[in-house]
């Protein structure tokens, strides 16, 4: 073999290499998997957890690239609405359990979690069921795994109390008694905060589930049969406008987020808080006044057709877009990041738990672990007010009751105004119209 032959034969060797490493490298790029995440967390530590949480995904899943979104709560339900139709939507994105899924599950544009728990009963064992039944529609499609749990409870500043003579109330009356008695006592009895008008929802969907009946509910929550015409309602308007003597004043002025920022800084002797907001006031890094001595008590017992044991309050989780290329990796990703190893590691750096069963280990805040003990414990979840009602209803739902914090209408006149919009929501959800 001569040196010209042994060249050529060296030189055809290495272009065949060449392109091999580029067909390699081609055949990567295509099997590169780009999944959309969309969450409403941007703020820290909690947006760092969940870029940390995907990072170490994409480390041990080469073939996955998130691209990775965010915005804050009123933003993102707006963006939300837009997206989740369209060729824009992200695989997987935050999404409340309730009717504000369940429009989009109408219009088929949610994946059905339900084959891929059925395959892998390990998993669906895994889960506590008591909230995974909020991401399940009433003919059995699971659409949805909770990221955090949540409840609704009263927080009170023990000091104050105690300043005041107050005990802790658990019925109406002395709910209201306590209020005048640290009002007295020159102490603002309740902090609130309801300029993005969600967080009157939570005080009124907690009545209804007191002086309404299940049944009479749940006929009022499905947007085609809704009426709301029961008198407890009407009553829920009323016990509603009892508290606003006690209130902090330009309640429609204030954020939920300065409500909670005023009871931290011992501006209110109470707060009615979400439990996920707990590390806001406690975790000695990032909260507001970690030696804040106060307590928590479930929502006082009001007598009624209703079920007091019911506890105002739902998980919110990730779903997964029926559009997207990518679903058995998109359920994949949410096995793992939803799961009993990601939750330990969730409660322990943001205290926050998801729906996995055993994620309490290394907890040490005794207001967490005693949070999670309410949500464990309840009888039974009440849904989020504002995410169970239809859209049109619950638009008119919250205005009125801003105009009944201002004291602009009477809880009669905002009533009348709920009930004409029900009834024209019926016409909208019977025609199957799109409700945005």
């Amino acid at each position: 073999m001569n040196k010209r032959t042994v060249t050529w034969i060296l030189a055809t060797a290495l272009a065949a290499g060449a392109l091999a490493t580029a067909g390699t490298v081609t055949a990567y790029a295509e099997e590169t998997k780009t999944i959309k995440f969309f969450h409403r967390f941007p703020d820290e530590p909690f947006n760092s957890y969940i870029e940390r949480k995907i990072a170490e995904y994409e480390e041990m899943h080469p073939e996955i690239d998130f691209v990775v979104e965010s915005a804050q709560n009123a933003p993102y339900k707006e963006k939300i609405k837009v997206v989740a139709g369209g060729e824009d939507c992200p695989d997987i994105f935050f999404s409340w359990c309730g009717e504000f899924t369940e429009r989009f599950i109408r219009q088929g544009l949610i994946l059905d979690l339900n084959p891929y728990l059925e395959a892998d009963p390990e998993w669906a064992d895994s889960l506590i069921e008591s909230q995974m039944i909020n991401y399940t529609t009433s003919d059995g499609m699971v659409y949805g795994v909770p990221f955090r749990l949540d409840a609704k409870v009263m927080f009170y500043n023990i000091d104050q109390f105690e300043e005041a003579g107050c005990e802790v109330p658990t019925t109406w009356d002395e709910l209201i008694d306590v209020c005048q008695k640290l009002q007295d006592a020159g102490f603002t009895p309740i902090a609130y905060g309801n300029q993005d008008l969600w967080p009157s929802a939570h005080y009124i969907g907690t009545f209804n589930q007191m002086t309404v009946s299940d049944e009479v509910r749940a006929v009022d929550y499905e947007p085609t049969t809704g009426a709301f015409t029961d008198e407890g309602y009407l009553r829920s308007l009323q016990l509603y406008q009892e508290l606003i003597p006690y209130f902090n004043d330009n309640v429609n002025g204030i954020t939920a987020d300065m409500a909670r920022s005023n009871f931290c800084m011992e501006m209110g002797a109470m707060y009615y808080a979400e439990l996920i907001e707990i590390p806001y006031i406690s975790d000695p890094t990032t909260g507001l006044n970690p030696d804040l001595n106060y307590g928590m008590f479930v929502f006082p017992t009001i007598e009624g057709p209703g079920d007091p044991g019911i506890l105002t309050g739902a998980p919110e989780g990730f779903v997964v877009s029926s559009k997207t290329q990518y679903p058995d990796e998109c359920v994949e990703f949410l096995k793992w990041f939803l799961g009993q190893e990601s939750g330990i590691d969730e409660a322990q750096s943001i205290g926050w738990f998801d729906a996995a069963k055993d994620t309490t280990e290394g907890v040490t805040d005794q207001m967490l672990l005693d949070g999670y003990n309410i949500i464990m414990n309840a009888e039974r979840m009440g849904p989020w007010f504002d995410n169970v009602l239809y859209s049109t209803v619950c638009d008119e739902y919250l205005t009125a009751v801003s105009d009944l914090t201002n004291g602009d209408v009477t809880p009669e006149d905002a009533m009348a105004k709920i009930q004409a919009k029900a009834l024209e929501a019926q016409t909208l959800a019977a025609q199957a119209t799109p409700e945005e």
